[in-house]
């Protein structure tokens, strides 16, 4: 009895050998097919540990990339979307000033308020833009209805979705229409004064012409302010942009140094435990034609 129960232990051991040394050869040719030199909590737990950290830390990174991506997207639209605006606001100051001429004949203030009367049209529809996304962009957070009635009534909110870029940095996405186009004269919008503009042409009421010629400038000057600020913000994302790359390559550098194998190491420590998987093999093959009666 005692003879067989070592002679299975012995068998036993052997197998155990063999066992252990194909796991390593495994162990090593996935590292190599990965070049990864850490592939499970076993291979080395505090490392793993500070890697699956680093790898969340520079998924946070890159997500903050993203963000700035689409929001620098978001604020170039903008932008094109106010040059235009500024653009029909400097040819209604110009026809402002043509109908300030208390000598222009009728017909011819008719047709400076008819022109600006389709520039407002123009303005309106610009007010209602929409993304890519269709949602109106300066209807706050009420994005999506449109922002202006027919009327050039104010129907979103002033609320701006802010985006992340930075740990504890916050950017606003765009303006709403309550920046834009509010308040221009008085708690006149940018469509009371146009409206109130046209009419005063129509009527050579020479006063209500000025005053609405006071609205257009500050309609100009607002509008400035706002395209200043997208600058500003433009600015600041580029610059926490190129921050949050050289973050995001030093977070790679130091990965790399914990995480990627040396394969010339790895190479080497396979040949000897091919060897020494062979060594178990033969040894194992030639124990299982032992027995203890080859001793008797």
């Amino acid at each position: 009895m005692i003879g067989r129960m070592s002679t299975m232990q012995f068998s036993l051991g052997g197998v155990n050998n063999i066992l252990d040394a194909q796991a390593q050869v495994a162990r090593l040719q996935e590292q190599l097919g990965t070049g990864k030199a850490i592939l499970t909590p076993a291979d080395d737990p505090t490392a793993y540990v500070q890697l699956t950290n680093l790898k969340t830390e520079l998924s946070r990174v890159e997500s903050y990339q993203k963000n700035i991506s689409a929001l620098t997207s978001a604020l170039s639209f903008e932008e094109a979307t106010l040059t235009t605006t500024n653009g029909l606001l400097l040819r209604v100051r110009e026809l402002t000033i043509q109908g300030q001429n208390g000598t222009l004949a009728d017909r011819d203030r008719s047709a400076i308020a008819s022109e600006i009367d389709t520039i407002r049209d123009q303005l309106l529809g610009i007010a209602n833009t929409q993304n890519a996304d269709n949602e109106y962009i300066f209807a706050g957070s009420a994005s999506t209805a449109t922002a202006y009635s027919d009327a050039g009534v104010f129907q979103g909110d002033s609320v701006i979705r802010q985006v992340n870029i930075a740990s504890g940095i916050r950017v606003g996405e765009g303006h709403s229409g309550s920046e834009v186009f509010e308040s221009v004269s008085d708690e006149d919008n940018l469509f009371t004064v146009l409206d109130n503009l046209t009419l005063a042409l129509t009527d050579n009421d020479q006063e209500a012409v000025s005053s609405s010629f006071v609205g257009v400038e500050n309609a100009i000057e607002q509008l400035s302010t706002v395209r200043t600020s997208i600058g500003t913000r433009m600015n600041w994302i580029d610059d926490q942009a190129a921050l949050n790359e050289n973050f995001n390559l030093s977070l790679n550098r130091t990965i790399s140094s914990i995480e990627d194998l040396d394969v010339a190491e790895a190479i080497s420590q396979l040949n000897l435990q091919m060897v020494s998987l062979q060594a178990a093999q033969q040894t194992f093959v030639k124990t299982q034609n032992l027995s203890i009666f080859n001793y008797l």
